[in-house]
């Protein structure tokens, strides 16, 4: 059962992955699935009974066409015109010298818009918009390295792009109350956050619980790049790996009967405060589910429930294999938190295991492995000094986070209750500025790579598997 499953899933996901580069007619994969089919009741006629072999090879080809269907039907898109009249379907951004939101037009056709800074666009406003539409394609950033625009944006169903719009405001509160209600609380929790802490505490602060990097200042987020510390402000499953399972971690050692509920809790808390988008959902989930397994030990495994959950989001939306990072990023660092970090805490022996220290610093170094190879190739930056600044900047986020969380929280209720917590998120958000800023500029702090081969890529991580399989044969106790 265990070998007909995992052939279902990992068939289904490579013809996925086929389909994302090469066309494949509908026409062919519903002929494939019926030819597969065909052959399993021949032989079920023939022999009275399906021999192993040509069960496992019909259903991988019946998987397979079916993911190449189910790519087909989410890339089926009849090119059309976009009404200039509707909706503002997602929190607008306000970054650099512009606004930014999805608009979806009154004829069902979604639009990523760019207008002034200034725009007074809310989430749910009906609107006008003037301007030019543009098909996104191809952008080639600073590094040589090519990016899809229009595959990425398609994942979301955007299919045109419309910069330096003018923006008529119909009325008001059109869209989804709940995603509305969600959007008010985020916005007044950053206003509380600005209120009690300084720039750049504020921001930074701001951009680890719910806004992300659009909240940071450009000359701060630099040396947060170069230093190799940026995902902490990326709300994706990379830093939202290592926050749920410090917390876990954490709790373990201080009250270890709340240990999974308190990472769940933070968790959904996390979700809850970023207005539930869609990419935090997918990284949430993934994580949720990894965590929830590993408490129940061996009996449950975690590597089982991630390439299920991984499969799920797949089928709802294909596109997420190959043109969401954050998807690949909240995959490949959920991996290294079930197969790579208990290996990491077995040689790491010599560093106390007091508040989870042994473990936050395992999956600290896990989690920077198993994801260099994608930053490099997709990137093209790779930070000589991130593997130290993580350590002394990831071991304290969770409780700048709790801390400051608690403090925003307490300061609706009263100034003087915020203010000790609010103090000591202080400090340790100074320390994080400190690290970063004293880390990020040296000079040989970060060095732009020339483009690779994903061939390359490809086998590094192969050789990974393989140096983590023999590794794990080691383990008194397998990572479940």
């Amino acid at each position: 059962m265990d070998r007909a499953i995992l052939t279902l899933i990992s068939s289904f996901i490579c013809g996925v992955l086929v389909s994302s580069f090469v066309f494949i007619s509908p026409i062919f994969s519903v002929l494939l699935v019926i030819t597969a089919l065909a052959v399993l009741l021949a032989e079920k006629i023939h022999r009275n009974g399906i021999g192993s072999e040509v069960l496992l090879v019909s259903l991988a080809l019946v998987s397979f066409g079916l993911g190449t269907l189910r790519y087909s039907i989410k890339d089926f898109h009849e090119d059309a015109e976009p009404a200039l009249v509707g909706i503002v379907v997602s929190e607008p951004e306000h970054k650099d010298d512009s606004t930014r939101f999805i608009f979806s037009s009154d004829n069902g056709e979604k639009v990523f818009v760019s207008t002034d800074l200034y725009s007074p666009v809310e989430y749910g406003d009906r609107i006008e918009l003037k301007g030019k539409f543009k098909t996104p394609g191809m952008i080639e950033n600073e590094n040589d390295r090519d990016f899809d625009y229009g595959k990425y944006l398609s994942k979301d169903d955007i299919y045109r792009t419309m910069s330096f719009a003018k923006v008529l405001v119909l009325s008001k509160n059109n869209a989804n109350p709940i995603l509305s209600m969600l959007f008010r609380i985020k916005q007044s929790f950053v206003k509380k956050i600005r209120k009690i802490w300084p720039e750049p505490q504020s921001s930074l602060l701001a951009g680890l619980l719910v806004a992300g990097k659009d909240s940071m200042p450009k000359e701060v987020l630099d040396e947060f790049k170069r230093a190799g510390v940026v995902h902490i402000v990326v709300l994706s499953g990379y830093n939202l790996t290592i926050i749920a399972d410090s917390l876990r971690r954490l709790f373990s050692y201080l009250i270890p009967r709340i240990a999974t509920s308190a990472s769940v809790l933070g968790i959904f808390l996390f979700i809850f405060m970023t207005g539930a988008e869609a990419t935090v959902v997918r990284a949430g989930l993934m994580v949720l589910a990894v965590i929830l397994a590993k408490s129940y030990g061996r009996r449950v495994s975690a590597g089982r429930v991630l390439l299920a959950t991984a499969f799920l989001m797949i089928i709802e939306n294909p596109k997420i294999l190959v043109f969401d990072p954050s998807f690949q990023l909240s995959f490949l660092a959920t991996l290294a938190l079930v197969y790579v970090s208990p290996i990491f805490e077995k040689y790491l022996q010599i560093f106390p295991e007091k508040f989870g220290f042994r473990g936050v610093l395992a999956t600290t170094i896990a989690t920077q492995l198993v994801v260099l190879p994608y930053l490099i190739y997709s990137m093209g930056n790779f930070s000589l000094v991130s593997l130290p600044a993580n350590i002394l900047i990831l071991l304290i986020v969770p409780f700048t986070m709790l801390l400051g969380f608690i403090a925003a929280v307490l300061v609706y209720l009263s100034s003087i209750l915020a203010t000790p917590f609010a103090f000591m998120a202080h400090l340790l958000l100074s320390w994080i500025l400190f690290v970063s800023h004293a880390v990020g500029s040296l000079s040989f702090a970060s060095i732009n790579i020339p483009p690779v081969s994903i061939w390359l890529i490809v086998a590094v991580y192969i050789a990974m598997i393989i140096l983590v399989l023999r590794f794990r044969n080691f383990l008194p106790h397998s990572a479940s």
